[in-house]
């Protein structure tokens, strides 16, 4: 059974993010997917609209994926009050991704049995990661794992938070305009 769990004690280390069917371009709207969460709920990317999404494909056993998971938990840290959602996508596991974020502390979301997202998504290598714009489209990807991941994709999340909070003002004026213009 496929199924997001969303919990305090978090993702398995490593990530890829979602990738599949966009060959790698930013600005591509990216597939949706349906899952039933530990709880018995049906979430979905969807279920997300309006917010940041960091994805990612990852498992227990892949050393950069490892690498990258301390780094995906500083990123819900760091944004998770400003309504980002990080979540794992576990594919091709061999271990137990629960127990694993659990033992590390990790309380990003986790998506297990993924495997067939995977493909659905056309992901190549591990970790990938994604950051999705609260559009819906793909505003980030990167396959692997380096030094300075990390810090591109908070930069993207600022820079994405920030677009938001413009658009925000912008209606907001909008509707004031409107109301003035109503009494």
């Amino acid at each position: 059974m496929q199924r997001i769990v969303n919990r305090s004690i978090g993702l398995v280390s490593g990530l890829v993010l979602l990738g599949a069917g966009l060959g790698g371009c930013s600005g591509s709207r990216v597939p949706d997917w349906s899952y039933t969460s530990a709880s018995g709920a049906n979430q979905s990317l969807s279920d997300y609209h309006g917010q940041i999404v960091v994805l990612g494909f990852t498992n227990t056993w892949c050393d950069p994926c490892q690498e990258a998971a301390p780094h995906l938990q500083e990123l819900q840290e760091r944004f998770a009050d400003r309504g980002v959602k990080v979540l794992a996508v576990n594919a091709w596991e061999r271990g137990d991704p629960e127990s694993y974020m659990q033992e590390h502390g990790y309380t990003f979301g986790l998506l297990l049995n993924g495997t067939e997202l995977a493909r659905e998504y056309e992901v190549t290598q591990i970790p990938t990661f994604y950051v999705i714009g609260a559009n819906g489209r793909a505003v980030y990807h990167h396959e692997g794992f380096e030094e300075d991941t990390p810090k591109q994709m908070a930069r993207v999340i600022e820079k994405q938070l920030r677009k938001m909070e413009r658009e925000a003002l912008r209606h907001q004026k909008v509707a004031q305009h409107d109301d003035a213009e109503m009494h």
